[in-house]
């Protein structure tokens, strides 16, 4: 919220927090609608919730953490019009919206295991938790926080939220003001630009796969109201940590604090925003239009392996922006595996206390509180491995199975290369020298008709079976 670095305080340990006491951190990450196959974008955000709850637990923190699956149709735009994203795909593949979320959401859970990311301790479906939504648009409509338009949606009239848009800080009433200028509000109903959906209504006779019975009439959710209700179920009306993708400030964020902190007479409803920065792709956006929207089944067919993925995530901050493209994702796998190389056999655990002392783990810990710094922390594994003591492999042993979770430890299988690839790979060498690139890739070519893959090093290279 204050768009600065802040000593982690959690709300256990505030003296301004004055509800049931809470023995964890809590945490609540959004999950992108299952109705699609997720993209590396995607997966970004995943990550980044898992980075933040190993980073916690590394100081000693016992944590909490709830993933939303949206599960429930949306419309396609933000501002409550489009086409239901569910409906949408379920025309497309010919099937239920209810078997588009279910295939979609086990090839999420599938990629998360890829990954080597643990399942969050609360999974809850949107689905299941309506009567939770239902209940929170009440508690809006006997504050008066909210209009009706006759045969279409509750709002929530944002007139009347104190401070709304204070996450777009800074100069974000400057910005509402500029909204208001400069969009003329449509005239089907909407008061303010900002009001948002609460609660949609079916009077239409057009029947929807995923409306619902309710107190008033047939109806489906709107998409911020969601959040608002399952985090609340499972983490109490005041909570630590809410995580997602950037982008979610102007519009998602915004409402959920609207109607949350409106809902339940809290403030702050979070304690701490935490956002990860968008994934571009050759320094521009990932786009259905430009051909480089990028899955986790691109990335293998490709022959990396999913951790060669998430090594490339720790290679950014994730709080700035990353730019993917496949020579970077292979400069993370000839890491990732060279890194395996120094530590073949070397796995060895210690006691914590045993090590907690040694320079390299403080400034590895260090990094990691500094804004989770993870370009630092691998620089600074990588330069431990120059300079070895007797705690170095129990420290990297640490950080392998406690926050990072690449397989580092893996076993490495001796394969035997032919002769005739080795002498392919020599010529290869000879070429490139010589700055005889046609041959150079013809010879790449041959090794590849081979089965074989030729990764190049400054000294070198290696060559790996495909």
């Amino acid at each position: 919220m204050s768009r600065q670095k802040e000593e982690f305080v959690p709300l256990m340990e505030d003296p301004n927090y004055n509800w049931p006491k809470k023995d964890f951190v809590w945490i609540y990450s959004c999950w992108p609608t299952v109705y699609r196959d997720p993209s590396i974008w995607n997966y970004r955000a995943t990550f980044t919730a898992d980075l933040i709850r190993n980073t916690l637990k590394l100081f000693w923190y016992k944590v909490i953490s709830v993933m939303n699956i949206t599960d429930v149709g949306h419309l396609t735009s933000d501002a409550d019009d489009g086409e239901d994203k569910l409906e949408k795909w379920a025309k497309r593949e010919w099937i239920s919206v209810w078997e588009v979320a279910k295939k979609y959401e086990n090839i999420f859970m599938k990629g998360m295991k890829a990954l080597n990311i643990d399942t969050f301790d609360v999974m809850p479906r949107a689905t299941d938790h309506l009567a939770e939504q239902i209940s929170l648009v009440q508690k809006l409509e006997e504050k008066a926080y909210t209009y009706e338009v006759p045969g279409d949606w509750i709002y929530m009239d944002t007139s009347k939220v104190e401070n709304y848009g204070k996450l777009m800080w800074p100069n974000y009433k400057k910005r509402l003001e500029d909204l208001n200028a400069w969009i003329r509000v449509d005239m089907w109903g909407k008061r303010n630009p900002t009001d948002f959906a609460l609660w949609k209504f079916n009077v239409t006779g057009q029947k929807r796969d995923m409306e619902r019975d309710s107190p008033r009439w047939i109806w489906f959710p709107g998409w911020h109201i969601e959040c608002s209700a399952m985090s609340s179920k499972y983490l109490g009306e005041q909570f630590d940590i809410h995580h997602w993708w950037a982008d979610h400030i102007t519009v998602h964020h915004s409402n959920e604090i609207a109607q949350s902190e409106c809902g339940f007479g809290v403030h702050p409803w979070v304690k701490y925003w935490v956002h990860n920065e968008f994934l571009q792709v050759d320094w521009g956006k990932m786009s259905k239009s430009l051909w480089n929207v990028y899955t986790l089944e691109d990335v293998q067919k490709r022959w990396y392996s999913p951790l060669d993925l998430k090594y490339f995530y720790f290679m950014a901050q994730y709080s700035n922006f990353q730019n993917f493209t496949w020579e970077q994702l292979d400069v993370a796998k000839n890491t990732r595996q060279a890194l395996i190389r120094k530590l073949q056999w070397r796995e060895e655990l210690k006691d914590r206390k045993e090590f907690e002392n040694d320079p390299f783990f403080k400034e590895a810990m260090e990094a990691v509180s500094d804004n989770i710094n993870t370009p630092k922390l691998l620089a600074i594994i990588q330069s431990s491995l120059n300079n070895v003591n007797e705690n170095t492999y129990a420290i990297i042993t640490f950080f392998e199975n406690n926050f990072l979770k690449l397989w580092l430890f893996e076993e490495q299988e001796e394969v035997e290369i032919p002769s005739e690839v080795q002498e392919l790979a020599q010529k290869r060498r000879e070429a490139k020298k010589n700055k005889d690139w046609n041959t150079a890739d013809s010879l790449r070519d041959q090794l590849t008709s081979l089965w074989w893959k030729i990764l190049d090093r400054p000294d070198g290279f290696d060559l790996e079976k495909i």
